[in-house]
């Protein structure tokens, strides 16, 4: 990635966090403000993190270029420049991304999408074939993807990019039925993995009560076996694909042999306590996907995104696919999600 600048965006109050974290990237702060920072590659040779990678932003766009004007229709013409610049003589046939938003208060939000509308009308009337091409959001994938990513700063400023990537976090639609409201975070996980249990795969839920991870898999004809000495809530607690062993989920460990096609993990303990069993399970590949929450609390996230992350003694050595995220859902917690790789002849006792 030739880029020298991004502007990172996250959720108010881990601002912080995500300064400290960018320095995993070999970047460094240049600005930052209510929600978003600004930053530079620093030019360090070491091997760093790719930007995609971190998991406390949510969007990222790439080199951005500050645009001012004292009225929406001002800034609206100068976004029309912009892309027409920015698109010259290429030929576009496949959708471009759009997304006009900030990270301040309402009222700039609201201000943002009608500098959007106002680009829309301006930008149809010059270039009607790309402006058909223009679709919300930004396009999901590994990469970054073109188009007009817009975030406002202020009513009369704004950094725009031709290029931008979407960490992957999304809003989720509850489900009436659900026992808890952490059944939005495993949902919002499976979409973001693109890949969630399947009819008759075998689900470990550690930590299941009340049953918000469960009901995500039994919903798609999972068989669960929910592992909480508290009680679940309906409909998970009669589901005809649900057993319920009431032990504590820190020992609990299969029978010798078995491997689950899933390990759901939410446990309100200490991100170090849950490692542990973690470092058991993956290392012993007692099962081939996993979402894991992990209650970031008092620890220091960034250390713990490091311990992870560790070549050595981390989980991602285990790891087919790892990602680590900071999800829409999520409050002061991280979330693991991946694949392990496959076990090389016999798990180990």
């Amino acid at each position: 990635m030739n880029a020298t600048s991004f502007l990172l965006t996250c959720k108010p109050d881990f601002e912080k966090v995500l300064i400290r974290e960018i320095a995993l990237c070999g970047l460094l702060l240049k600005e930052e403000g209510p929600g978003w920072i600004l930053t530079e590659r620093s030019g360090a040779p070491e091997k760093t993190l790719p930007v995609r990678e971190l998991c406390f932003a949510c969007f990222i766009l790439e080199n951005p270029v500050i645009i001012t004007a004292t009225s929406s229709n001002g800034l609206a013409e100068k976004l029309v420049d912009f892309l027409a610049g920015q698109i010259g003589t290429k030929k576009i046939e496949g959708p471009l991304g759009s997304l006009f938003f900030s990270s301040g208060d309402e009222k700039l939000i609201h201000y943002a999408e009608t500098v959007q509308s106002r680009f829309a009308e301006k930008f149809r009337k010059k270039i009607s074939r790309v402006a058909k091409l223009l679709k919300d959001g930004i396009p999901s994938g590994h990469d970054f993807s073109e188009g007009l990513f817009v975030h406002f700063t202020d009513f009369n400023q704004a950094r725009v990019s031709f290029r931008a990537r979407s960490q992957g976090q999304q809003r989720m639609k509850m489900d009436p039925q659900a026992p808890a409201r952490s059944y939005l975070k495993i949902e919002e996980a499976f979409y973001m993995m693109g890949h969630a249990p399947r009819p008759n795969d075998t689900v470990v839920d550690l930590g299941a009560a009340p049953g918000g991870w469960s009901l995500g898999a039994l919903k798609r004809g999972a068989m669960v076996t929910a592992v909480d000495n508290g009680p679940l809530k309906e409909p998970v607690q009669s589901h005809p694909n649900l057993h319920h062993l009431k032990e504590d989920a820190l020992k609990f460990y299969p029978d010798e042999g078995v491997v689950s096609d899933w390990l759901l993990c939410d446990i309100l303990d200490r991100p170090d306590i849950i490692f542990a069993v973690l470092q058991k399970w993956f290392s012993r590949r007692w099962c081939r996907y996993f979402v894991v929450n992990l209650k970031v609390g008092r620890m220091d996230p960034v250390l713990l995104l490091k311990k992870i992350r560790d070549e050595k003694e981390g989980l991602a050595p285990h790891c087919r696919s790892l990602t680590i995220r900071q999800l829409y859902h999520d409050r002061e917690e991280i979330t693991l999600m991946g694949e392990l790789k496959a076990a090389a002849g016999r798990n180990p006792a």
